[in-house]
């Protein structure tokens, strides 16, 4: 005599077409969200920084999704396991995309230096064009001058020392974002290729045919 399913299996099933479901809603959202921020198509490292800011900050949704799709389909080993390469790719990658933020930040660093030296040297030229025309600065002493020449030093350094963290700190961010991900992403990828459901799927069925 046959009686009803067993209720175990059947909240099992139900728990995995949820994951399944969510799964790729947030996997499909990732990929919309990344899409829509390269639009419009820039170049240079200030465009490359700012769309792996906002990458980094969005990557715990698909590693959240790949883990949910992971379970969903883990009594599949046909789909487990190119789910599982997909992961382990995108973990290699997200490893990559750290070495580029890494250097997008160094060169974003020289090129923020760079210009504030070049507009305090613009500001200094200024005022010693005025020191050297009397008529320029009629009621300015030499003191003053001094004191503009030191204020925009200090200036500029301040500038730069500002600049320099902010970038540092972005960089630092979206590296460890990516890096707790790629790790994530690496153990999924292992996990899912390594691992096997077999005997999962022969407990469900002897519960089955148990009940």
């Amino acid at each position: 005599m046959v009686s009803a399913s067993n209720p175990l299996s059947s909240n099992s099933l139900n728990g995995q077409a949820i994951a399944r479901i969510v799964g790729w809603t947030c996997a499909l959202g990732f990929m919309v969200d990344t899409i829509a921020l390269t639009f419009p198509l820039g170049a240079g490292a200030a465009w490359r920084a700012g769309l792996m800011q906002q990458m980094s900050d969005r990557s715990i949704v698909l590693l959240i999704g790949i883990a949910l799709l992971l379970y969903g389909i883990w009594e599949s080993p046909a789909l487990r396991k190119p789910l599982g390469f997909v992961s382990l790719s995108l973990g290699t990658l997200f490893l990559l995309l750290c070495m580029l933020v890494v250097r997008d930040s160094v060169l974003l660093q020289s090129q923020a230096v760079e210009s504030i030296g070049t507009q305090a040297t613009q500001l200094q030229t200024q005022v010693e064009q005025n020191r050297s025309d009397p008529s320029a600065a009629p009621n300015a002493t030499p003191d003053d001058f001094a004191e503009a020449l030191r204020q925009i030093d200090a200036q500029a350094a301040s500038l730069k020392q500002n600049a320099k963290t902010s970038i540092t700190k972005a960089g630092i961010a979206s590296t460890s974002n990516f890096v707790v991900v790629s790790v994530g992403l690496l153990s999924l990828g292992r996990l899912g290729m390594g691992a096997g459901g077999g005997s999962r799927t022969r407990s469900v069925k002897k519960l089955r045919k148990q009940a």
